[in-house]
C-alpha cells in the first residue's frame, strides 16, 4: 500500500448532511478518488473494526472483535449488487483476512486492526484505481476519535445541516425515519455524538463544514477551507464541477418550511 493511501480522507454527517457531496467534490480532484463502494462502512460503521479496537484490552474485546467480523461477513460485504466489499474482492479473501485479525486482535490488537483495514482498503483501491481515497461512511463523523489509532495521518471532514432540513429530506428516502419527528430526534443524538467526538480529536484531524457555507453562502472560501485541511492543491476540474452541479438551489435549503410548516 503506498504512502498516499495512508492519508485517506474520511467524510462524515448524520445522514442527509452533505457528505456525499464532498466525496463527490474530492473524487473529481485529480489527488482524491472516492471509494467503490463509497461508504465502506466497516471502519466507523456501528460495531465496526474502530469501534472493536476501542474496546481492546477490556473482558468484552474479544467478543466485539468478533462482531466486527461477523457484521463485515454478513453486512457489510454484500449491501445489494453495487454496493459492498464484494465489488472488489473474493468471500474467501476476507474469511483470510478476518481470521487472521481474530488470531491476533487480544494480544496486537491495534497492529491486528491495522493489518485488516489496510489488506481490505488496499483491494478497495485497487479496485478504483485510487491512490488517495475518501470514504463517505455517515458515521466516520460520530467516530471521528476512533479513526487515528488505525490511520494516524487521516483527516476528517464532518458536515452538519440544519436538523429540520435533514428531517424533511429523510422522511422522503426509502431509508431512515419516515416520521418527521423521529427524524429530527435522530439528528439531534447523532450531532450530539458527533460533536463529542470532535473534541476528542487531534487538532487539525477534523474540518467541520455547514452544508449552507459550502452550497450557498461561502462556496469559494468553503472550498479553499477543504483544500487546505485534506493538503490538496488547487483544482480547476474539481472547481469546475463543482460549479456546474452544486448549486444553491439544489441544496433544498429551508425545504422544511415548504414541506411542513402550515
Amino acid at each position: 500500500m503506498g504512502s498516499s493511501s495512508l492519508n485517506p480522507v474520511f467524510v462524515g454527517g448524520t445522514g442527509r448532511s452533505g457528505s456525499t457531496i464532498v466525496g463527490d467534490l474530492l473524487d473529481h480532484h485529480p489527488a482524491v478518488t472516492m471509494t467503490l463502494p463509497s461508504e465502506v462502512r466497516f471502519i466507523t460503521g456501528n460495531n465496526g473494526i474502530a469501534d472493536a479496537l476501542a474496546k481492546a484490552g477490556k473482558p468484552a474485546g474479544l467478543k466485539a472483535a468478533e462482531l466486527a467480523v461477523d457484521r463485515i461477513h454478513n453486512r457489510w460485504f454484500f449491501r445489494d449488487e453495487n454496493s459492498g466489499l464484494h465489488t472488489s474482492m473474493s468471500q474467501e479473501f476476507v474469511t483470510e483476512t478476518t481470521d487472521k485479525y481474530l488470531a491476533h486482535f487480544e494480544n496486537s490488537p491495534q497492529q491486528a486492526s491495522q493489518v485488516l483495514v489496510y489488506s481490505i482498503m488496499e483491494k478497495v483501491a485497487l479496485g478504483c484505481d485510487a491512490e488517495r481515497w475518501v470514504d463517505t461512511t455517515p458515521a466516520n463523523a460520530r467516530k471521528a476519535n476512533l479513526i487515528a489509532p488505525i490511520y494516524p495521518q487521516h483527516k476528517v471532514v464532518v458536515m452538519v445541516r440544519d436538523g429540520r432540513d435533514v428531517a424533511a429530506s429523510f422522511v422522503h428516502q426509502t431509508f431512515g425515519p419516515s416520521d418527521v419527528f423521529e427524524a429530527v430526534a435522530l439528528w439531534e443524538k447523532r450531532m450530539i455524538k458527533s460533536d463529542q467526538a470532535v473534541k476528542r480529536c487531534e487538532a487539525g484531524a477534523v474540518l467541520t463544514l455547514d452544508l449552507q457555507d459550502l452550497v450557498v453562502n461561502e462556496r469559494d472560501a468553503s472550498l479553499d477551507l477543504i483544500l487546505e485541511h485534506c493538503e490538496l492543491e488547487d483544482s480547476r476540474e474539481m472547481r469546475d464541477w463543482f460549479k456546474a452541479r452544486v448549486t444553491p438551489d439544489g441544496s433544498h435549503a429551508g425545504r422544511w418550511r415548504r414541506d411542513f410548516d402550515d
